[in-house]
């Protein structure tokens, strides 16, 4: 389904959380108040969420490529498998999130709040993760290149890592 943002907006208000498999490409939702919502299997490429409120909103399975996620709050959110490639989420809070299988190639994350997210064979290739927290975060099997970018001290072997 197809909609704008003022509709969804105005739907979420009255209660309404499930916008699986919805429309939204180049929608913007900067700064939008969106706790809890379900946007599994969503085309969301170039949304703007910059400032959103997404904390445990699902998006399994969503693409969210090119969107922005500038200070976004993904604390607690499910990304698994969801397709976020040249995305911008610079500054935001991915704090316990499930990025398990999530490709991010490419994605800048400078400065995020990754403590407690799960990366479990995410796709990290060119990505940037400098000035990142890192503290118990889960990047078994997470793949990057030599294009990713990552503080000196950060040994991703030692993360359980797999550069390809």
């Amino acid at each position: 389904m197809t909609e704008t943002a003022a509709e969804l907006l105005q739907r979420y208000g009255s209660g309404e959380r499930d916008f699986s498999n919805s429309q939204l490409a180049e929608v913007d939702l900067t700064g939008a108040e969106l706790t809890g919502i379900d946007f599994g299997g969503s085309v969301l490429k170039q949304a703007k969420f910059a400032a959103a409120n997404l904390e445990r909103a699902y998006l399994g399975g969503a693409d969210l490529s090119q969107a922005d996620l500038t200070g976004s709050n993904l604390r607690l959110a499910n990304l698994e498998k969801t397709r976020l490639h040249g995305s911008r989420l610079q500054g935001a809070n991915l704090r316990g999130a499930s990025l398990i299988a999530a490709d991010l190639s490419g994605a800048d994350l400078s400065g995020v709040d990754l403590v407690g997210a799960n990366f479990t064979g995410a796709n990290l290739k060119g990505a940037i993760l400098t000035g990142c927290k890192l503290k118990l975060a889960n990047l078994r099997e997470a793949r990057y290149d030599a294009a990713t970018q990552m503080e000196a001290e950060v040994d991703p072997v030692a993360l359980g890592m797999v550069c390809e």
